[in-house]
């Protein structure tokens, strides 16, 4: 009997600790052109194309934790640029669209062995004076120059930071 309890209580223990571990499952996404991929967290899903941006390459969100990512990449052979202008040239572009965005600091972080620059701003709509928390991630990839945008309320800022970094770091042209 006491083997029983004990194989009982073992047993709850194991699946129970199952349930976390699904939770560090990574997914894998590729974007619409099949030209990109991003790894997530279980919970996070393909939103309906055109939601969150109608030029996105890949639009993933977990609408249950408010948590959202965005790709919207452009090919290289389109722009008389070197990747710092178009860093520059998409920040004072975005100027009016994310109030702030020309006095935020800019931080080097490597994608895999891609070049990118990172901003983090506070935005709020205007519209609906909601505050949002967004990582805007300025790639260089072999043929293209790209935009990974993170975002999710103010509040949860801290929460999700760390997450939304890891994911943009799995990010990969294919």
């Amino acid at each position: 009997m006491r083997k029983l309890l004990v194989l009982m209580v073992c047993s709850i223990l194991m699946f129970s600790g199952c349930g976390e571990n699904n939770s560090k499952v990574k997914q894998t996404y590729t974007s619409y052109n099949d030209k990109f991929t991003v790894m997530v967290n279980s919970g996070w899903q393909e939103a309906e194309r055109g939601t969150l941006n109608t030029s996105a390459d890949i639009e993933l969100a977990d609408f249950k934790n408010e948590k959202f990512f965005v790709a919207l990449m452009e090919n290289k052979e389109d722009f008389n640029w070197t990747y710092d202008e178009y860093v520059n040239n998409t920040i004072e572009a975005n100027s009016s669209v994310y109030p702030g965005i020309n006095d935020a600091e800019k931080n080097d972080i490597k994608i895999g062995e891609y070049n990118c620059k990172y901003v983090e701003l506070k935005v709020t709509t205007e519209s609906s004076g909601i505050n949002t928390y967004m990582q805007i991630y300025y790639v260089e990839t072999e043929n293209y120059y790209g935009q990974l945008l993170t975002w999710t309320l103010y509040s949860k800022k801290d929460e999700y930071r760390d997450e939304f970094i890891e994911l943009v770091k799995t990010f990969k042209q294919k």
